[in-house]
């Protein structure tokens, strides 16, 4: 069909987020036109930006956009992705952040509307990224000496993890042991447990936003990985959101709106896709059509519900759902003894000309730990992400709910297995295998952020992108070696 110069080959993207939007994009700049790309999403927007929203931001008079999840990225884990922001003319900008770290030892009086008697956690420790601020804020709760220390603390065992990153390798899988997992690796480099739990574990965790327990089952070498490509560099965010991102892919596009992909079944001739409309709950019509390739662009759980032969595989690679949460509820931080170090005069003065924004990260130590982070932002409303403190609901703008798709040493090797038509993995997870299917099989591909060897995050779905276009023979415009 790809010969004929009369008929286009049909494409259907099941998904509208980065990955996508990416995919359909470059498919439909095919310079030799080969291609009809349809996108399906089931929502009334596109996924990529359906969770942002924007506000006034009363001391500028200007509106501010809120990216919901947070879209800020470093330089160089992210090549890709500022290449083809680079391409596209979208504009970012520097941004420089204060993490301010703090621990609880219960959850029981953070999950109860009722103030407590006494302060329950104090503000431990104030980071700036990539150190723009030279000597650290001193919490008010914390005394010269014990800042003083503090500091020393973390000096040695940052620069001891950062070393071990550069020069100590995360074990291999072998044939019969899967890859060494992050637990592993931070155990065999003997870090300091409070240093992991009280830094380490919260900053890995706010980047991929899931419970320190899931971080721990990580491949160390996605962590790992990482840690070298961002050391010392910028963090950056969009110019305005990315909106402006999603309006650029998504123009000229055919996109079917508030229809729910509900099978992907290939036949003789092309897949057959079926589909249900989202906009009417009281009828449950299907429609059906053939295409001639599909582009699963959703996480695993949903292409198991949809696509019968990956169905084993993708039951194996562990997902969540995560909330961030919009809001006005300044109790959830006013309770944070410590917390008016960073609101004080001084700091201002210290900060004054800086666009920092301040992130605090509070890890809650009982039962299964977990950090949740609260972004202030520029407006003076607070994002809450992975929110385990209550926030009081009719101080709640907007709650976004999305999928994070957790990495383990075993998922990854399913991962390697299906994209990798060479691999030879540990046998133990070979003889549980139900398929031997892999990425492009039967016209059917698979892009996402977790399509690829690495964290979770937007460079996978540029990359697992490329790849599909690569195969596809379409030239890639932005020139970045995935």
């Amino acid at each position: 069909m790809e010969g004929d110069t009369n008929v286009k080959c049909r494409v259907a993207v099941v998904g509208s987020g980065m990955a996508g939007l990416v995919t359909a994009y470059l498919l439909n700049q095919d310079p030799e036109h080969r291609y009809s790309v349809e996108v399906f999403e089931i929502g009334g927007q596109l996924s990529l930006d359906s969770g942002s929203l924007s506000v006034p931001n009363p001391e500028t008079g200007k509106t501010d956009r809120i990216d919901l999840p947070m879209r800020a990225f470093s330089g160089g884990f992210y090549n890709n992705l500022r290449a083809m922001y680079d391409f596209l003319g979208v504009e970012y900008q520097p941004q420089r952040f204060l993490f301010g770290f703090s621990g609880v030892a219960s959850k029981l009086s953070w999950t109860s509307q009722k103030q407590p008697q006494k302060p329950q956690e104090r503000l431990h420790f104030v980071h700036s990224s990539n150190n723009h601020i030279p000597f650290p804020m001193r919490p008010q709760t914390a005394t010269l000496i014990s800042h003083l220390f503090e500091i020393g603390y973390l000096i040695v065992c940052y620069a001891w993890f950062t070393i071990c990153c550069f020069f100590v390798p995360p074990l291999p899988a072998t044939r019969t042991i899967p890859c060494e997992s992050f637990r592993s690796y931070i155990q065999r480099i003997r870090l300091p447990r409070y240093f992991v739990s009280s830094y380490l574990l919260p900053l890995f965790s706010s980047v991929a936003t899931c419970p320190h327990e899931a971080l721990l089952e990580f491949p160390a070498n996605d962590l790992i990985d990482y840690k070298k490509k961002t050391n010392g560099d910028q963090h950056y965010t969009v110019y305005g959101g990315v909106n402006e991102v999603q309006r650029k892919l998504s123009q000229g596009l055919l996109i079917r709106k508030s229809a729910k992909v509900v099978l992907v079944e290939p036949q003789a001739q092309g897949t057959r896709v079926c589909w249900e409309s989202t906009l009417d709950n009281l009828r449950s019509d299907t429609s059906e059509a053939i295409f001639d390739r599909i582009i699963l662009a959703v996480p695993p759980n949903v292409v198991q519900a949809i696509f019968k032969p990956l169905q084993y595989e993708m039951s194996q690679i562990p997902t969540i759902s995560v909330q961030s949460i919009v809001h006005a509820d300044e109790t959830t931080i006013g309770r944070l003894a410590g917390t008016d170090t960073l609101h004080s005069l001084s700091a201002r003065a210290l900060m004054k000309g800086s666009d920092a924004q301040i992130i605090y990260l509070r890890t809650f130590a009982e039962d299964e730990p977990q950090t949740e982070s609260i972004h202030v932002q520029p407006s003076g409303l607070l994002v809450t992400t992975c929110p385990v403190s209550v926030i009081d609901p009719d101080k709640t703008t907007q709650c976004s709910t999305f999928t994070r798709v957790l990495r383990t040493p075993q998922s990854r090797q399913i991962i390697t297995d299906v994209f990798n038509r060479t691999s030879s993995g540990p046998q133990v997870l070979q003889e549980k295998s139900k398929t031997q299917w892999r990425n492009g099989d039967e016209g059917v591909w698979l892009v996402g952020g977790w399509c690829w060897d690495g964290m979770v995050l937007l460079e996978g779905c540029i990359v697992s992108s490329m790849i599909v276009a690569d195969a596809f023979g379409v030239e890639i415009p932005w020139k970045c070696c995935p």
